[in-house]
């Protein structure tokens, strides 16, 4: 009997020291990060309306270089941001908006939901399964222009999806997959010159 007691104690113990809280699973992404350069992965984004019974989906490929270089890749559109300008060019239209990248609403920022958004947020361990920790932040104030952001991230500390709800109810999902890191991406990626016959709309 002592040694059965023993034994349970012993797998408790050890769950209660694997056991991570949410700080621990966020300063773990940020150290992952932080020996970040750049990465590419397929995605999917998908966007849930309260207005449209069915999602809208778009798949492409992400690309991302510190600081806040982006590059979206879709089937009829390219969206392209060096951090300070945004270039979203429309294919079929053969159109380019260009606009500030703290205007625009195409924007995606890593480096704030995985540096910024957390310090302003309550965190919280919702989710684990398949090697898959979710983990939720939720604002503490009205600074954020969002109602909740759900961090899924893998056995590797890589944030595999990020989930934004707003405060209209409307979720945007990222899913990110076939994830490369530390590519020694060109920065030429992240800068769009329109050819000649593009119709420019310039929003600066």
């Amino acid at each position: 009997m002592k040694k059965l007691i023993n034994i349970i104690l012993i797998v408790l113990l050890a769950g209660i020291i694997n056991a991570q809280t949410a700080d621990e699973v966020v300063r773990k992404i940020q150290n992952k990060f932080s020996t970040i350069d750049d990465l590419k992965a397929n995605f999917t984004q998908i966007i849930y309306s309260s207005g449209k019974n069915t999602p809208t989906v778009l798949k492409g490929k992400f690309f991302f270089k510190k600081v806040n270089n982006l590059r979206i890749e879709v089937k009829d559109r390219l969206i392209v941001s060096n951090g300070t300008t945004v270039w979203n060019f429309d294919k079929s239209n053969n159109k380019v908006i260009i606009s500030n990248y703290d205007n625009d609403y195409t924007s995606f920022s890593l480096p704030d939901i995985i540096n910024s958004y957390p310090d302003l947020c309550s965190k919280e361990i919702v989710g684990k399964k398949a090697g898959i920790t979710e983990v939720k932040l939720t604002p503490n104030d009205d600074r954020l222009n969002f109602k909740s952001v759900l961090l899924a991230v893998n056995n590797n500390d890589v944030i595999e999806r990020v989930e934004i709800t707003d405060y209209n109810n409307m979720r945007l999902v990222f899913e990110l997959d076939s994830v490369q890191l530390n590519n020694n991406l060109s920065g030429q990626l992240f800068n769009f010159e329109p050819t000649e016959g593009v119709e420019v709309i310039d929003l600066r």
